[in-house]
């Protein structure tokens, strides 16, 4: 069975193998790049200012990926606890992915990875507002959508998951990870370059106001 490319909301097709009781540890932030928009500011930025939107907005990252994980795993039926990370314009967008789940039937196992994050912007704006901008690569691999009524996939699929043509265990063991897969709705994800996009008016109170893949140059294979 060939894996599929999961829908784009909530952030499925976007969370982080960090849990929001553990303690997030940024995956490693790339050197800054050659020019970072610095907005038409009297002044200047405030100094670390390129550091901190990498460590908040990194942090936010593996917030948001990691909770759209454990809401899809509860079939999207309680979203709730994704509002105070978004803003309201990119609330109505989640809630609609999330309730995708909910009409469809469909639950998720397994958690995402983030790496390779690069803040591309940051930005002091003229009206005293922090905007920032940050590309990261998230690999929903290892998250599988299947129905809500299934019992979920087998303990030993994991073991071999993705790469089932590599199985050499048990006949089975193979008999119970096939029959997993023969149901036409179930799919995985993959690795994607993803664009977050942040607003707010302190760099304490930044909220995603917006995520897409990333369509550029930024390989996350």
């Amino acid at each position: 069975m060939k894996p599929l490319l999961l829908i784009s909301l909530p952030l499925l097709a976007l969370v982080g193998c960090q849990t929001l009781e553990q303690e997030i540890v940024l995956p490693g932030v790339d050197d800054p790049p050659p020019a970072v928009l610095l907005g038409h500011v009297p002044g200047g930025l405030p100094a670390d200012f390129y550091e901190d939107a990498a460590e908040v907005t990194g942090e936010a990252v593996l917030r948001y990926v990691a909770l759209s994980d454990q809401i899809t795993a509860e079939g999207g039926v309680n979203p709730q606890s994704m509002k105070p990370l978004v803003s309201p314009e990119w609330w109505v967008v989640e809630q609609e992915g999330f309730a995708y789940f909910v009409e469809e039937g469909f639950r998720t196992q397994g958690t995402s990875e983030v790496s390779r994050f690069l803040v591309q912007s940051a930005r002091l704006t003229p009206r005293d507002t922090v905007e920032v901008g940050v590309i990261a690569c998230v690999d929903t691999t290892g998250v599988i959508v299947f129905p809500s009524e299934s019992p979920g996939p087998p303990d030993i699929l994991w073991q071999w998951h993705p790469a089932y043509e590599d199985f050499e265990g048990e006949a089975a063991d193979w008999a119970a990870i096939e029959e997993f897969l023969e149901d036409p709705r179930v799919s995985w994800g993959s690795p994607q370059a993803v664009v977050f996009w942040f607003e707010g008016p302190s760099m304490d109170s930044l909220l995603l106001s917006s995520s897409e893949p990333w369509w550029g140059v930024y390989s996350c294979l």
